[in-house]
């Protein structure tokens, strides 16, 4: 199938997969299902969001028990539906969003904490965090703050962290591990100038894409500095993914 024919395939697919989670959702609600129940829900939709979209990938390690804080590498848009099909968190997202037809409904539904932008953004994001952990569920963020082309990774930012600092709640650092050009670029990723639209159309014409989830050794919080956790849960990605250890520097804004 040529790759122009294969992308619009996909698409008319995985608009109906979306569709459907609407519809399931629904179902979920009237039946008052619990926490369990919808996290395999979730979680089954987005392996075949993912699959329909022709991204192959493979999860290695084991997810935690305990509600955690789970910190990745940043690449592309398609880190949320491989954490989301890997470990079924939460996540953080603009305000806004919650205003999108559909996305915006199920993003509702599942429970993605919202927050505006503003002086109290940092505080906004700890609070959120916190409170999707202390419901029981997984916390994804990604420090960095902004996505890479995957040959390398910034600092992690450690006012994230204090969403776990002086409590039970581990940090789980997780190693999305993409297929790479020879030049260690990953070419499905998402950053700088890219524009979504073109992005999203470019990987459903590619024939696949190739990821691997590694779960890592999760970092207990408690009482270590934030400072710390920050440190050492990017020291575990860049040791998993092979890259230099020295963080990147990029004066453009990334996106995603």
């Amino acid at each position: 199938m040529r790759g122009t024919a294969r992308g619009v395939f996909r698409l008319i697919r995985i608009v109906g997969h979306l569709l459907f989670g609407v519809w399931i959702t629904w179902r979920l609600q009237r039946r008052q299902a619990g926490l369990e129940a919808h996290s395999q829900v979730r979680r089954a939709w987005y392996r075949r969001a993912l699959r329909l979209a022709g991204v192959q990938f493979e999860v290695t390690g084991t997810a935690p028990g305990a509600p955690s804080l789970v910190v990745a590498n940043h690449v592309s848009w398609l880190d949320i539906p491989l954490l989301g099909a890997a470990l079924d968190p939460c996540f953080l997202s603009k305000a806004e969003i919650a205003r999108w037809p559909v996305i915006g409904w199920l993003a509702r539904r599942h429970g993605t904490r919202f927050i505006r932008r503003g002086a109290h953004e940092a505080r906004a994001h700890v609070d959120a965090m916190r409170e999707g952990l202390d419901a029981g569920r997984h916390f994804a963020v990604f420090p960095e703050g902004t996505t890479t082309r995957g040959h390398g990774m910034r600092r992690f930012h450690p006012r994230l962290f204090a969403a776990v600092t002086d409590t039970a709640h581990p940090v789980q650092p997780v190693a999305l591990d993409y297929e790479t050009r020879n030049d260690g670029v990953v070419p499905v990723s998402f950053a700088g100038p890219d524009r979504l639209v073109p992005n999203v159309w470019r990987l459903l014409c590619r024939p696949s894409t190739r990821v691997t989830v590694r779960v890592l050794d999760p970092l207990e919080g408690g009482e270590r500095p934030r400072r710390e956790l920050a440190e050492r849960s990017r020291a575990q990605i860049v040791e998993a993914l092979e890259l230099p250890a020295e963080p990147i520097q990029d004066p453009r804004p990334g996106q995603g």
